[in-house]
């Protein structure tokens, strides 16, 4: 049974309160209200280092959330969230020693936990597995393979390096949670009902709050096979996500 939950509420959406963070943070409740730059400046850069610092902690912090809320979960599931929590956190601080790398401090620039408001309110194992990581890790894998030739390129070899060592743990992370949906449906046939209401809402959350801008990233074939999905998986993201940028795009469209 998950503990009781302290909300907020988020243009109209009953959301998780933000985890608690140092009063050296502002802390926004929408993604868009945290500055962006293109990463190809320095400010860039460092806008997107800081931004990845507060992501990989709430993603700890929701690997954790999922060992308090279900003691009953199986052993091995318990330590692969277990791991993840290590990983995650591992993560925070190499992202924050580039902040340092680059100039930066922690609470430079507002942060917002929106990942962990969303997920933290999911009731059940088998929706946070799906919502956390089987569709907001598996978007970032997306991202982060266009990102690494990027950084090459710009002659960021040794943050390349890093980047490409912290996604082949995001590459498990999304696999293990494929791996325990599929055992979970086959175990009990209603996690499929609670997978469905959960994606459901969240379809809900986006639209009201814009839960990040909509961006034409190339499906990752590769990553995301690796990950645990099947081709045919893989294939049918690509087609929606290709269809939702089409419509975003057509004239007269209303802007995400």
């Amino acid at each position: 049974m998950a503990v009781a939950k302290e909300t907020k509420i988020v243009r109209g959406v009953e959301l998780r309160k933000d985890p608690a963070r140092e009063p050296c943070f502002q802390i926004v409740h929408l993604h868009h209200d945290v500055p962006d730059a293109p990463s190809t400046t320095p400010e860039g850069r460092l806008m997107r280092a800081h931004r990845e610092f507060n992501q990989e902690l709430q993603t700890m912090e929701i690997a954790a959330l999922c060992l308090v809320d279900f003691p009953s979960a199986p052993w091995e599931l318990r330590m692969e969230l277990a791991r993840q929590c290590w990983d995650e956190a591992r993560h925070s601080l190499l992202a924050y020693q580039y902040v340092t790398e680059l100039g930066g401090w922690k609470g430079m620039y507002p942060i917002a936990n929106l990942n962990w408001s969303v997920v933290a309110m999911l009731d059940s194992l088998p929706a946070r597995l799906a919502v956390q990581h089987r569709t907001f890790e598996a978007g970032s894998l997306d991202i982060e393979v266009q990102a690494i030739p990027m950084m090459r390129e710009m002659g960021q070899e040794a943050a390349a390096d890093v980047k490409d060592a912290v996604d082949a743990d995001e590459i498990q992370h999304v696999r293990f949670g494929n791996e325990w949906l599929r055992r979970m449906i086959d175990a009990d046939p209603r996690a499929v009902l609670q997978i469905a209401a959960a994606m459901k809402w969240l379809e809900r959350v986006v639209t009201a709050t814009g839960l990040d801008d909509l961006k034409d990233i190339p499906t990752s074939d590769h990553a995301r096979q690796l990950a645990g999905f099947t081709q045919g998986e893989v294939s049918e993201v690509a087609r929606l996500h290709q269809a939702t940028v089409s419509a975003a795009n057509a004239p007269g469209a209303p802007q995400p």
